[in-house]
């Protein structure tokens, strides 16, 4: 099996350069320019005359980079909140943290032109600026003008194995602070006829949707169909959304959460293996069901009939099953928002993180029926919408005051249902999405479901330190037989968790 690049870096061939000024910086020497010219300072007994050499041998370049650090940093524009969380979340100072928040899948491709894929990938990286997107040390981030030709590395893997090695390898990644790109695409072949496209990216440049949205754009250019880009970019939106902070709060908004906050429920107490503080870093594995096309509309014509969401649907189920299993009546998940701010016509067309995080509190009340359960469920979704500018982690915050480093809502709920809806799939015919993963800081579970291709899949992100295997499949059959009930069963009843057997989904 060939071996591909480690890192394509920033500022390409000065990585050299780069890990020289960090091994300087750890021996406290500073290395700056000073009207061009480069200065040091630090203590004598770290300055030695190999240091001195070093520097005068490689003056030209590290006067080049650091030119080139500063004019970048002088266009950089501040992170969103969730990006803020996701950079913060790096550190394993924070409890379930010192991971980044990564997004990884693998297509496969019955037939491939690679040059002609390659091509189409350079065009959505240029026209993109999410995709030029590099997030700095400082805290920030800066888009680039100008990157390198992304080569389309192909892989020849002759085994299953070498396959696993690979996923194995990608989809933990830590993307490195000032490099670029801040994801990873490669091909890999057995007979250079059918293909697998691997991609991961880091969450703080892309959310899930984005991803779906720029697949959308390289397929279309591949297949010659005419696709949008628009001129209104991510930094565009990013700064409004700045300007909107610092000049109007809702004091609406505001009011409600902070009353909420006050007495909200905490998060579910679940049955952990491990109590969470105690994970010095968490390693996430997933589980995967997929409902048929017919079970997903049995489903949706029952939401539909009860004039509420999927999303309020699926959530109800999600929240019922962890009932079962928590201690207490009442908790709190924490929910995934996607929320693009209509500061312009095209913000639907542009890539980003536009991720914002709210909560849905539960409590278990056995004198309701289940329509009545996924109404309460429903009036917590309308506040998200009616409040939806208000910034999410805000509440965290606010339940955080006494311990800013604790996983405070470590339960999540990630609903991207269309419902009846049906548009346009993100792939085509001949390519089909086989395996994916993701990962985030401070969670221990995370239900994502989708129906991007018509039917609906339900995915939970877990951390394998943090449960018992068998706990956790036992949950989530639950979950599955719960969902099938809700298709079959009339809501205007009690609809109780069958904790059958868990070879029964």
């Amino acid at each position: 099996m060939k071996l591909m690049q480690e890192e394509k870096w920033y500022w390409s061939e000065k990585n050299h350069i780069r890990i020289f000024l960090h091994s300087l910086q750890t021996q406290g020497i500073e290395i700056y320019l000073e009207e061009g010219r480069l200065k040091y300072k630090g203590d004598k007994e770290a300055i030695t005359q190999q240091v001195l050499q070093k520097l005068k041998n490689e003056k030209v370049r590290l006067i080049e980079y650091l030119t080139e650090k500063a004019k970048a940093e002088s266009d950089c524009f501040e992170l969103t909140s969730i990006q803020q969380a996701y950079y913060m979340g790096r550190n394993d100072a924070y409890e379930l943290g010192g991971i980044s928040a990564n997004y990884y899948f693998e297509v496969q491709l019955k037939s491939l032109e690679v040059k002609k894929l390659e091509k189409t990938l350079n065009q959505v990286i240029a026209e993109n600026d999410a995709l030029r997107t590099v997030i700095l040390e400082s805290g920030k981030q800066t888009v680039l003008s100008d990157v390198p030709f992304y080569r389309l590395e192909v892989i020849q893997v002759d085994t299953e194995a070498e396959i696993l090695e690979l996923r194995e390898k990608w989809k933990r990644k830590m993307y490195l602070l000032e490099t670029w790109p801040m994801f990873l695409i490669f091909l890999t072949t057995h007979d250079e006829k059918a293909f697998k496209l691997h991609m991961g990216f880091d969450c703080t440049v892309l959310d899930a949707w984005s991803v779906t949205l720029m697949l959308k754009q390289i397929f279309g250019l591949y297949e010659g169909r005419q696709v949008f880009f628009s001129g209104y970019t991510f930094k565009e939106y990013c700064t409004q959304l700045q300007k909107n902070k610092n000049q109007r709060i809702d004091s609406n908004a505001s009011k409600y959460w902070t009353d909420r906050a006050e007495n909200i429920a905490k998060a579910p107490k679940l049955p952990y293996k491990t109590p969470l503080d105690h994970i010095k870093v968490p390693h996430f594995h997933r589980m995967s069901f997929h409902f048929s096309e017919k079970e997903t509309e049995l489903l949706y014509r029952k939401v539909k009939e009860h004039k509420c969401t999927p999303a309020a649907v699926v959530c109800t189920a999600y929240m019922k099953v962890l009932s079962e299993f928590a201690k207490g009546n009442s908790f709190t998940l924490n929910l995934t928002v996607f929320s693009r701010l209509p500061f312009h016509e095209e913000v639907p067309e542009i890539l980003g993180d536009f991720t914002n995080i709210s909560v849905a509190e539960y409590g278990c009340d056995k004198n309701i029926n289940f329509q009545e359960e996924v109404a309460k469920t429903q009036r917590e979704f309308w506040n998200l919408v009616k409040f939806r500018e208000y910034d999410g982690t805000e509440i965290i915050r606010k339940l955080q005051r006494n311990s800013p480093a604790e996983a405070t809502l470590p339960v999540v709920f990630t609903g991207i249902l269309q419902g009846l809806r049906r548009q346009a799939d993100y792939l085509p015919p001949w390519a089909e999405e086989v395996y994916s993963y993701s990962q985030t800081p401070q969670v221990a579970l995370d239900y994502q479901a989708t129906d991007f291709r018509g039917n609906l899949s339900v995915n939970w992100d877990y951390v394998e330190e943090a449960f018992e295997e068998e706990q956790l499949i036992k949950m989530f059959d639950a979950n599955i037989r719960l969902l099938r009930d809700l298709m079959n069963k009339e809501w205007n009843t009690k609809i109780t968790v069958d904790m059958g057997n868990n070879d029964e989904r």
